[in-house]
This record gives structure tokens, sequence and C-alpha cells, in this order.
């Protein structure tokens, strides 16, 4: 298991610091507390990615 730091997540998901912080809050997104430590695990984070990816509709053309 690969856990990641709100900076490291922050960064493979190239956005602010603030922004990851923010969705943890809310929990909009999985994430680890260790004490007073947070941590997002890299696996969950994958996944949870997949499942909020958005497909292009069926027979509409570019």
């Amino acid at each position: 298991m690969e856990l990641l730091t709100v900076s490291e997540a922050a960064s493979m998901l190239n956005l602010k610091v603030g922004r990851v912080r923010a969705a943890i809050f809310r929990r909009e997104i999985p994430y680890i507390k260790i004490g007073a430590l947070v941590r997002l695990n890299r696996t969950e984070l994958i996944k949870w990615l997949d499942g909020h990816t958005i497909l292009p509709r069926r027979g509409t053309e570019c």
C-alpha cells in the first residue's frame, strides 16, 4: 500500500493542495487518518478517479 501526503496527491491529480484539502473535508475523496495525519492510498485514489470518469455519448461524432 502506497500512502501519499496531501501535497503528493495534489501533484498526482494536478490540483492545488487547498482543493485536495477541501475535498477531504467534504469527504469527496477517500482518505486515511493516522492520528492527526491525513494520507491518501494511491490505489484507492486511482479507483476513485476511474469511478468519476465521464465517457462520451455513443453516436456523437466530433
